[in-house]
């Protein structure tokens, strides 16, 4: 794309990691449209991202509905299913929530996050045992990685403050809040490969 379309599409990443949805929705539906006027392919992560503004500016439906969208254009990514159910989540559609979570972890087992938000919707539900075994596997995840001296890549979704709130009996520390979802699988995969060969590369 122009120089221009980038100038803009950083400028929108900037509003939405302000947390300026108005503004942000706004310059993302013009890329959006921009792509498709252009006969480019459609982006998922401009998608993702107009998504998520026009969910934090009420617009429940019209969000489910890009969020279905990104899904169909990144059926493997397993990042797509888990925002899909973050989303749902927050909805109150814990069925579905569940269901896209499930998606997730198939596509990328190794997700702390997406086990660890998985586990708060069972527990929920009444699933304790099967909730527990999700926590201490995204605990033992993430603990290897803060052992290892390293954090997860920060991208924007990681500024999205937490749209669902755990219930009464769901654990109140930070690492329980429902949060968005370490995004690149690539650099996951490379890291577990290191950790297997004892902190060696």
């Amino acid at each position: 794309m122009s120089e221009d379309f980038n100038r803009r599409r950083k400028k929108a990443e900037s509003l939405y990691a302000d947390k300026k949805w108005a503004e942000a929705e706004q310059v993302f539906a013009t890329l959006m449209a921009d792509r498709e006027s252009s006969g480019v392919p459609a982006d998922g992560d401009i998608i993702h991202d107009h998504a998520v503004c026009v969910f934090q500016l009420g617009r429940t439906k019209e969000a489910l509905q890009a969020f279905d969208r990104a899904v169909g254009l990144e059926p493997d990514r397993a990042y797509r299913y888990a925002s899909r159910a973050w989303i749902k989540a927050a909805m109150k559609d814990v069925d579905g929530a569940i269901a896209d979570y499930k998606k997730a972890l198939e596509l990328d087992p190794e997700d702390a996050i997406t086990l660890n938000n998985l586990g708060l919707l069972e527990e929920q539900y009444g699933m304790r045992k099967s909730a527990q075994e999700k926590f201490r596997r995204a605990d033992t995840l993430m603990g290897i990685l803060k052992d290892a001296g390293v954090d997860p890549p920060q991208t924007a979704e990681q500024q999205v403050e937490a749209i669902a709130e755990p219930g009464p009996e769901v654990p109140s520390t930070l690492w329980r809040e429902m949060s968005a979802v370490w995004t690149n699988p690539g650099q996951r995969k490379a890291f577990w490969a290191f950790v297997k060969k004892g902190f060696r590369s």
